[in-house]
């Protein structure tokens, strides 16, 4: 019998432990669920299409066949429920009307709350018998089921003759996956595990461990070693998913040694946390090389200086390899919204048209895990305050069905999200007086605002224009949240709306956070560092061109009023007051209002390394993190959101 890391069959012939191929089974079912769900949501638009019924009835058999086989009789018993209900529904035993498709949700979502629970690793009870009488009322309006296929892990076997002892054969069985087979290593795992249930597995070619590190192509062979015939051999093989062929050989004596196969492994999966230990130990090589490139610069050594140049290369093709492994697609936020705006539309009685672009946009997942609660709750504003019933839009002379758009863009160094409606759109005056009345913003303050400035207030805590709440949003409420989540890494945050006419707010964010470029600046005697990202250019200001308008330093830039910021007062770095005829200024736009942050020189671009502060630091204002120059001294990132 032969016992390795990736199974184990004891005489009972049980798997001893399934607890290693957990991630794979959750990978597995939370792709197959989401896609489950994009597939409901299609089927809810136009019910008679098949190929969603198909999908569907697809991806639950393989959540089933996954759940059977790690012994998951809860996930499994459910799926298989929602098999059956869909093979009435492919046959046309049943029409998907309505109260059909809400069972399909109200079963998607328990299979998604017990999925959760196993990768949470949680210990509690669900109830799942009442929506499986649910399920079967309704799948018991046409012929009794027949399963296609036989369950995984229950190998069909033809009865036994009487025969006291049968003879064993031995057997060599080639096992070819589909060619879009995803999770090899869980699939290969289940053909040995349904083997194991009708003989000895003696051998396997590659080795076991290479199986389970997925070092193959589509095809691997096992040496096996049983009393069952061809027949029920293949059967206990096919009984597993996404299997191409299967090709069996008798031969008379069991080769324990088989010759390797040839393989070329595609791909790896990696977890995000051995990424970002990762990209941690590639920003500390451009630390290092960053210290290198100054010593190079001093002692003009030439052997020195073409080995840092080689150095600085490679580390440079390190580093944008690393960071383009962290890049995952938006749609792996982006596809959980359709259903939350479908559900919330039906809360609000409102019909929505939710479209979805650019899916395939890639962004650090790091960023994308911080952005994924604002567009929650700005998607959940444009349904509940944006879009208008259908009585009301039909009055205003609007479609009844209203629109609302995600999109994801890539422009340079930036990913743009919007998110637009067509809705009621946001009253700037309305916010204003709100803001003034809560001592928000002064009379004379709200004088010199225009309607950008305005739309912004309502990112002010505890604004709201919001003359009742509801169970689902307020415009406004939590908007403050939003703008400082966008803006703690490094993103912005824009708001243009139409009264009537509809909104639309613009993330503006950074490809990844870990490494990036700055601006060096001297402000007195210390250095400080201005994200590149933010600076949209220098300038050099004549003192004799500033002006004071409404007690505020500004200059005029292509007729465009810019207020200047002093950085050494701003930061409190009391410095002796030096009058200069001619300084440098970074013009930064911070909600579409400009500024220029005065610097007294510039000392040039630099990699940085962006470090984040300590628990003593944190909440500081002005700051967003520090990095290690080339000799080794620490300088502050300027938070420039803050100052503008």
């Amino acid at each position: 019998m032969l016992e390795t890391g990736f199974w184990m069959v004891e005489k009972a012939g049980k798997m001893s432990d399934n607890s290693k191929y957990m991630k794979a089974f959750i990978a597995e079912a939370q792709e197959n669920l989401q896609d489950m769900n994009s597939a409901l949501l299609e089927l809810e638009k136009d019910p008679g299409r098949r190929e969603f019924i198909d999908e569907i009835f697809r991806h639950a058999h393989t959540i089933k066949s996954g759940a059977a086989s790690m012994e998951y009789e809860e996930i499994s018993t459910l799926a298989h429920e929602m098999e059956s209900l869909m093979d009435r529904l492919r046959s046309q035993n049943i029409k998907p009307d309505s109260s059909v498709i809400d069972i399909l949700f109200q079963t998607f979502d328990l299979l998604e709350t017990l999925v959760s629970g196993v990768a949470k690793q949680e210990k509690r009870e669900i109830e799942i018998t009442p929506l499986i009488d649910k399920v079967k009322t309704i799948s018991l309006a046409g012929p009794p089921f027949k399963p296609e296929t036989a369950e995984e892990g229950q190998v069909p076997v033809e009865p036994e003759k009487g025969t006291p002892e049968k003879k064993k054969f031995n057997i060599e069985i080639k096992v070819k996956l589909k060619d879009d087979c995803v999770f090899k290593s869980i699939r290969a795992f289940m053909v040995l595990k349904s083997l194991g249930k009708i003989g000895e597995i003696v051998n396997t070619t590659p080795e076991v461990r290479d199986i389970e590190d997925e070092k193959f192509d589509q095809l691997f062979t096992v040496f096996f070693a049983t009393t069952e015939n061809e027949k029920n051999i293949r059967k206990a093989v096919e009984a597993v998913s996404e299997i191409d062929s299967v090709d069996i050989l008798t031969v008379g004596r069991l080769a324990i040694k088989a010759p390797s196969l040839t393989t070329t492994a595609q791909s790896v999966r990696v977890d995000i946390e051995r990424l970002d230990k990762l990209m941690n130990l590639v920003g500390e090589l451009v630390i290092d090389k960053i210290k290198l490139i100054r010593i190079g610069s001093i002692h003009e050594i030439p052997e020195l200086i073409e080995t840092i140049t080689h150095l600085d290369r490679l580390i440079t093709d390190v580093q944008d390899e690393v960071m383009q492994a962290r890049l995952v697609p938006v749609d792996m936020i982006f596809n959980r919204f359709p259903r939350m705006v479908r559900d919330l539309a039906r809360v609000e009685n409102k019909k929505v048209d939710f479209i979805v672009e650019g899916t395939e946009i890639e962004v650090d997942r790091t960023i994308l895990d911080k952005i994924s609660d604002p567009l929650i709750h700005l998607l959940r504003n444009s349904v509940d305050h944006g879009i208008e019933s259908a009585a009301e839009r039909k009055s205003a002379g609007k479609p009844e069905t209203g629109s609302i758009k995600l999109t994801a863009n890539r422009k340079k160094e930036h990913v743009i999200i919007e998110i637009s409606d067509d809705g009621m759109g946001i009253d700037a005056d309305r916010i204003l007086d709100m803001a003034i009345k809560k001592g928000i913003i002064t009379l004379e303050e709200s004088i010199k605002l225009n309607d950008k400035e305005k739309l912004m207030l309502i990112c002010a805590p505890g604004l709201s224009t919001c003359k009742k709440a509801t169970d689902v949003s307020g415009r406004g409420v939590g908007m403050d949240v939003v703008k400082t989540t966008i803006e703690s890494i490094d993103g912005m945050l824009v708001i243009d709306s139409e009264k009537g006419a509809g909104t639309k707010t613009v993330l503006k964010l950074p490809l990844t956070m870990a490494i990036a470029r700055g601006l060096l600046v001297m402000v007195g005697e210390e250095i400080f560092i201005v994200p590149l990202a933010d600076v949209q250019e220098i300038v050099s200001v004549r003192a004799a061109d500033v002006k004071t308008i409404k007690g505020e330093e500004a200059i005029f830039l292509r007729e465009e009023v810019v207020p200047l910021i002093q950085l050494d007062r701003t930061m409190g770095l009391d410095l002796k007051e030096e009058s200069k005829s001619e300084f440098n200024a970074l013009i930064v736009e911070v909600g579409g209002k400009p500024a220029g942050l005065v610097v007294d020189s510039l000392l040039g671009q630099q990699e940085i390394v962006i470090k984040s502060l300590d628990s003593y630091l944190k909440g500081v204002k002005g700051y967003a993190g520090a990095t290690i120059l080339g000799d080794g001294k620490v300088a502050f990132i300027l938070d420039v959101p803050s100052f503008v």
